[in-house]
């Protein structure tokens, strides 16, 4: 089943400088593959594919990754969780400043994440 954040707008008075995203594992026994991309939109308005990857997340594990999205006006991010347990495989995604700091209105938890039919090419 892949998840969307849906097309998340960056800009104002504090736009986000970076992407992170949470993948936490809750599973005791069994691996899960995370197949994640990333989009932007830039001032021309067009969507752009700029970070697409796979990786395993072990049994009871997690994975933080971290990704710049400085200078683009939307961003989204897709994810297709696959392996013998998908829903124990939790994801968050947030937007940060160039502090580090989290943007309240940029924050997407699991239960926000948007069921679409397929991940985008």
């Amino acid at each position: 089943m892949p998840l969307t954040t849906g097309i998340i707008t960056n800009t104002g008075i504090n736009p986000a400088t970076n992407l992170v995203i949470n993948i936490d594992n809750d599973n005791l026994s069994f691996t899960s593959n995370v197949v994640y991309r990333i989009y932007v939109w830039n001032s021309l308005v067009s969507k752009a594919l700029v970070y697409s990857n796979s990786l395993f997340v072990n049994a009871n594990t997690s994975q933080i990754l971290n990704f710049s999205i400085t200078g683009n006006s939307a961003y989204q991010v897709q994810f297709l969780v696959t392996g013998t347990v998908p829903t124990d495989t939790v994801i968050t995604v947030f937007g940060t400043d160039s502090s580090g700091n989290v943007i309240s209105h940029q924050r997407i938890l699991q239960q926000e994440l948007t069921q679409i039919g397929q991940l985008s090419p």
